[in-house]
């Protein structure tokens, strides 16, 4: 007999999981994609992973600069660059210690001399000191030591009153083999100034900020192009996972789901790439502390940043690398259907050159700022003015890239250029991201162009030509008690004085490290130096600009190689079906490559004159335009131009292999 009550419950579907679960479970799911993807998702995720540390790589090494400058400052500020009036300045209730420094020449290196004298007891001790020096004391730096020990007394020894007391410690150098001597010294030193703290002083800040300045319009101007490559890097995964992700999206994934799978795998291959970027830049700190700046190498610790520094890059390269893949998946989220279609996104249009207006309003507005601000600021409000001329030759890109495409599409006479024309009208922006890096690089080569011709032209200060300027502005004293001093040694030399100072001409061929200390005793510790010599600062500058173009640029296009390789592979992985429909239906692969070719460097060229020409505006404030057609301006615009058509052929010529596989396999995208 069956029994009788209420029905039994049928068995339902299984609860759907909510929040966290659902987040959870399409983590899990993404990261399970990237396991078991196969060979194919494996080298897209190395791609990634290459792009991703080598950005970041160079971002670390511009953040290691920027430290080291203030690193380099917190040991060696409170010596002065130069000298004081004649007179001595003031000192206030505030002053610890009278400090003057003087310049000096030994085997063709800079010695820095400094005379300090406290005038408080509790003036402390000055970095890398144990104590504060007593008069007549001599603190050395190592490698004045070394020279004290290897060079005759006559040469160099003399030059000082007695042997040396003590060794400078690192923490009071700006880097192991810097020469420096620090005396003791008592009561008023004409030419001192005063100071106030021996753990910070704006002695230096001339000095210093112009460096900091230029550092971080170099970071500007390797920054844009390192973000664009972490850009590029996220889409390559992205284009290769969209056919997946819309029929998810299809299948009733959520939007957050879908937007989680496909950001997960970017997210952790950035973490872990910005990660090695960070330990490549700390392991390569000695080698990069070996590259002069500022008139002296580094101490490695001075170019690995803080930690807090560090974690901030990796958090910040693993979030734009996220930010990148949600956008390279706005399609999928809301149009899946038009991916299934093969809608490709709007095209550029031509209110992006109002764009351009603004960019060179801002940047004229930006740049009058920094002339007329505070200098401590001047060098980030200038690259401001710079990050927007570099955001607007990104913008006007596509547009340039579409103009191009109707071009070649109307003037086609072969196959392989009417299909590249289609091919840019149906996707500029996309044609736009493998040029983007070399642009940027054109961008910079025209800002740096004219920069290095004027500092070529510029290093051209005497050398033959000693000049003394005596302490007491006597200089017709002081050039007789040279001559009478030179002529009982039996040194032939002509001596004139001047004005303001005394004119030295040695012989050919003179010892000028003997001559200087046989002139100690009647000079009064002032400095005989050439012209040359005494711009010390000038020439320094002159060589590291040279030094930080070649730097620049080599980071420029090494993040430009790196991002024109990769967006080729995603270029090609996102037309893969496009491709493979056209080799069934008869193309032969070699069309397909000159057309692949010719939708790259054609747009190349005219969007790298445009860059070009902003390049040198950017420069106007600092050098006339013209000097790039000076030698120097010539030859690197030549290289420029050179090395970025075989970048673009380069990064074509590596993607061949991609573009023949996707076109002969058959089905799957994996």
């Amino acid at each position: 007999m069956l029994a009788t009550g209420a029905p039994a419950a049928l068995p339902g579907p299984p609860p759907r999981p909510r929040g966290g679960r659902r987040m959870t479970s399409a983590t899990a799911l993404s990261l399970r994609l990237l396991r078991l993807g196969g060979r194919r998702a494996w080298t897209a995720a190395g791609l990634v992973g290459a792009g991703v540390a080598m950005g970041t790589l160079l971002l670390a090494v511009a953040f290691g600069a920027l430290h080291g400058w203030d690193a380099r400052e917190s040991r060696t500020g409170w010596r002065p660059a130069g000298q004081g009036p004649e007179d001595g300045a003031a000192a206030s209730a505030s002053t610890i210690a009278l400090v003057r420094s003087t310049s000096d020449q030994v085997i063709g290196r800079p010695v820095q001399i400094v005379d300090v004298a406290p005038t408080r007891p509790d003036a402390g001790a000055p970095p890398g000191l144990s104590r504060m020096p007593a008069p007549g004391e001599l603190w050395v730096s190592p490698a004045v030591a070394d020279l004290l020990r290897t060079l005759p007394a006559d040469r160099f020894a003399d030059r000082f009153a007695g042997p040396p007391t003590g060794l400078i410690t690192p923490e009071g150098l700006r880097d192991p083999t810097e020469l420096v001597v620090v005396r003791g010294g008592a009561g008023e030193l004409p030419g001192a100034i005063p100071i106030s703290t021996f753990a910070a002083s704006p002695l230096q800040l001339d000095e210093i900020e112009v460096y900091r300045q230029l550092t971080w319009v170099a970071v500007v101007l390797m920054g844009v192009p390192a973000v664009g490559l972490l850009g590029a890097a996220a889409r390559l995964t992205a284009a290769r996972r969209v056919q997946r992700l819309a029929t998810l999206r299809l299948l009733g994934a959520g939007t957050g789901q879908v937007t989680l799978v496909a950001v997960t795998e970017v997210a952790a291959v950035a973490a872990v790439a910005a990660v090695v970027g960070v330990a490549a830049e700390w392991l390569l700190a000695p080698a990069l502390a070996a590259i002069e700046l500022g008139g002296s190498g580094w101490s490695a610790d001075d170019l690995r940043p803080a930690a807090p520094v560090l974690a901030l890059t990796v958090v910040g390269v693993a979030l734009l690398a996220t930010l990148a893949a949600v956008a390279g998946t706005r399609q999928v989220v809301v149009g899946p259907l038009g991916v299934v279609r093969r809608d490709r996104p709007g095209s550029a249009r031509l209110v992006r050159l109002l764009g351009l207006v603004v960019g060179i309003g801002v940047f004229a507005a930006a740049n009058a700022a920094a002339r007329t601000g505070s200098p401590d600021v001047g060098g980030l409000v200038f690259g401001f003015g710079l990050l927007v001329l570099f955001a607007m030759v990104s913008l006007i890109g596509p547009l340039v890239v579409r103009l191009v495409g109707a071009r070649m599409t109307r003037a086609a006479r072969s196959p392989a250029t009417l299909l590249a024309g289609r091919r840019l009208l149906d996707d500029p922006r996309g044609a736009f991201r493998p040029l983007a890096g070399l642009t940027l690089a054109v961008f910079v080569a025209g800002f740096l162009a004219p920069v290095t011709a004027a500092v070529a032209g510029a290093d051209g200060d005497d050398d033959t030509v000693l000049w003394l300027r005596p302490r007491d502005g006597q200089p017709a004293a002081a050039a007789a008690a040279v001559t009478a001093r030179l002529d009982a040694l039996g040194i032939a030399a002509q001596v004139d004085p001047t004005e303001r100072y005394v004119r030295i001409v040695p012989p050919p061929g003179a010892d000028r490290d003997l001559l200087r200390t046989a002139l100690v005793p009647v000079v009064g510790g002032a400095p005989v130096l050439a012209d040359k010599e005494q711009n010390g600062v000038g020439t320094v500058l002159t060589g590291d600009l040279t030094r930080g173009v070649v730097v620049v640029l080599a980071a420029t296009f090494l993040l430009a190689a790196t991002s024109a390789g990769t967006t080729a592979a995603a270029r090609v992985l996102d037309q893969r079906d496009t491709l493979r429909r056209l080799r069934l239906a008869g193309t032969p692969l070699t069309v397909l490559d000159r057309a692949r070719r010719a939708e790259t460097i054609r747009p190349l060229l005219v969007n790298g004159a445009i860059a070009l020409v902003l390049g040198l505006l950017c420069a106007s404030p600092f050098v006339a335009a013209t000097q790039a057609l000076e030698p120097g301006g010539l030859v690197l615009l030549g290289t420029v131009l050179v090395v970025g058509v075989a970048l673009v052929l380069g990064a074509s010529a590596a993607s061949r292999p991609l573009l023949r596989a996707v076109t002969t396999e058959r089905g799957g995208d994996e």
